[in-house]
């Protein structure tokens, strides 16, 4: 590890000439105009802006931009801070490729100074634009000064906004006098020493290094770093096959992290999860292109599967991470004969029930899949699988009655979505089937459950209902569309079902209890509302969570015999 100063002016130049450049894990330009308003304020008040961190991978072939020569240091930590200073100074880095937008990101994020304040203090404010501030002279854009090469150009622009600040031709000296020892001194901001700290360490280390010096801003995993290393020995594998498939599937709703690519990639193509157990020549163009082909086919195979189960978006899994054996589960044994994807989807569940990829799971990841792939069968893989499972196979009735809105109730609210499903659900207001659209097709970009209260929040706390009462999993049940909740809500459940004539039937396929769909078969709308009147609340709880929970046990059940 190296460690040295770098002039403000010479981490620009750097970034403009590309002789540092950005790995293809780092995310683009995300900084708001108010946050560059802040750096250039505490670089003026001499503030520490942090240290930048860069990696020295002379290897790498393969860059964000992935044109002409390639540089060999990275921005790990700092992109953020080098392209609001490039905006700072009106110097566009190599990475920003389109001129015309980089035109609208200079309008955007142009800062201005009052070199006249109020205060005499010397203290310079600054501001973000508006009409006002433009049309008052002694504002002044801060790329006006920055941008300057030397400080002698400074003169005439001093002159020129004295003379149009300066009320009186007498004050003119006075004033130019001052502007142009504030601009001074804002134009050393040029020359402000930042930290630059050079690393040439393993891939297995630099994400590490990263989340250790950048606590605030977005970690970058192994599998990022992983990711962008692949392209050393593939030129255009990222850009012409990785990012186009990662973003038809993001289009269908299925937003997954690089992780969840390369651990299925080397769980196919080595067994393993753990990248560290990966040899790199696993990543030359004759292995890789191999295994991103079959990675493809079983990634798309197996979300299609899961989507004919209504599982059609990554936001409805408790954990992403549980997909990576699943796939690598579906690749390894889909053409045996004992195989069954609902016995895989099954033990897929159980896993999700015990959390078992959940948070820093890597090791449970890589002794999953290494079992998957080392199993003589299809059963033998699935029974090592049950086996590392800490939780019961049956759902008790009073986990129902848990709240759904706890982190711990992701499964119990998947479980809860997926017998809707199964039983063909509709909507109580546009009676379209749960996870449909109007037209009848599945949702294609991804359908997120619309949780709705049968029984209204307001509603049982006007009762004097506790919260986890209120949001019991018995009293939740998923809709298509927030407008549709919106319509029902704050009306007692007896009135919202005569508003809009939801039917016994409709009801009965949301798996609400016999007693309450009886008062449904007949016209008398007097036994309609003393039936659901909340004085019954706790026994529709009882009985609904009685009814999800032996729904659910069947389900799975059924799952698991391959049914």
């Amino acid at each position: 590890m190296a460690i040295e100063q770098l002039k403000v002016r010479e981490i620009v130049h750097r970034a403009v000439s590309k002789i540092v450049d950005i790995p293809e894990f780092q995310r683009d330009f995300v900084w708001d105009p108010e946050q560059v308003k802040l750096l250039v304020e505490s670089l003026y008040r001499d503030y520490p802006i942090g240290s930048f961190l860069l990696w020295d991978s002379s290897a790498y072939q393969e860059s964000k931009t992935a044109q002409g020569s390639q540089a060999s240091l990275w921005i790990v930590d700092g992109q953020q801070r080098t392209t609001a200073l490039c905006l700072l100074l009106g110097q566009k880095p190599y990475w920003w490729p389109d001129a015309r937008d980089w035109n609208e990101a200079l309008e955007r994020y142009d800062i201005l100074v009052n070199l006249m304040p109020e205060e005499e203090d010397d203290r310079l404010e600054f501001a973000l634009p508006n009409p006002i501030r433009r049309r008052d002279p002694r504002w002044i854009s801060v790329r006006r000064i920055l941008s300057l090469e030397n400080v002698e150009a400074l003169t005439p622009l001093a002159q020129e906004t004295a003379r149009q600040v300066a009320k009186e031709p007498d004050a003119a000296m006075e004033v130019f006098s001052k502007i142009h020892g504030r601009m001074q001194r804002l134009w050393q901001i040029r020359e402000r020493d930042i930290p630059i700290i050079k690393i040439n360490h393993e891939v297995e280390d630099v994400a590490e290094i990263f989340a250790r010096l950048n606590r605030e801003g977005t970690r970058i995993k192994e599998a990022d770093v992983v990711l962008a290393l692949a392209a050393v020995r593939n030129p255009g594998w990222v850009r012409e096959d990785y990012l186009p498939f990662r973003d038809k599937l993001e289009e269908q709703g299925w937003d997954l992290d690089a992780g969840i690519f390369i651990r299925t990639m080397t769980g196919i193509g080595r067994g393993r999860a753990r990248l560290i157990e990966v040899p790199r020549d696993f990543w030359d163009p004759g292995n890789l292109g191999e295994t991103w082909k079959k990675t493809q086919r079983c990634v798309a195979d197996v979300l299609r599967r899961l989507a004919e189960f209504g599982i059609t978006s990554d936001e409805l899994l408790p954990s992403t991470n549980s997909l990576i054996p699943l796939f690598v589960l579906h690749y390894k044994w889909q053409e045996s004969s004992d195989y069954a994807f609902k016995r895989a989807l099954h033990w897929f569940l159980m896993a999700n029930r015990d959390g078992r990829y959940s948070g820093s799971a890597l090791t449970a990841l890589n002794e999953d899949v290494r079992a998957i792939m080392e199993a003589p069968t299809f059963e033998n893989a699935l029974r090592r699988l049950h086996e590392r499972l800490r939780v019961s196979p049956t759902i008790d009735d009073d986990e129902f009655l848990s709240r759904y809105n706890r982190a711990g109730n992701r499964f119990l609210q998947l479980m809860l979505y997926l017998l809707l499903f199964d039983r063909g659900a509709r909507d109580w207001v546009d009676k379209t089937r749960i996870g449909y659209d109007k037209a009848g097709s599945s949702i294609a970009t991804g359908f997120q459950p619309q949780w709705h209260h049968i029984y209204p929040r307001s509603v049982l706390r006007k009762a004097g209902k506790d919260d986890d009462h209120i949001h019991a999993l018995a009293n939740i049940t998923v809709l298509n569309e927030r407008t549709n909740v919106n319509k029902l809500a704050g009306k007692e459940p007896w009135r919202y079902i005569l508003d809009h004539r939801i039917s016994r039937e409709v009801l009965e396929a949301h798996l609400i209890p016999d007693k309450f769909l009886e008062a449904l078969g007949t016209d008398d709308r007097l036994l309609l509302k003393e039936r659901w009147d909340v004085r019954h609340y706790d026994d529709f709880l009882l009985e609904r969570a009685l009814r999800l929970a032996r729904e659910a046990n069947a389900f799975l059940e059924r799952l698991k015999e391959g049914e």
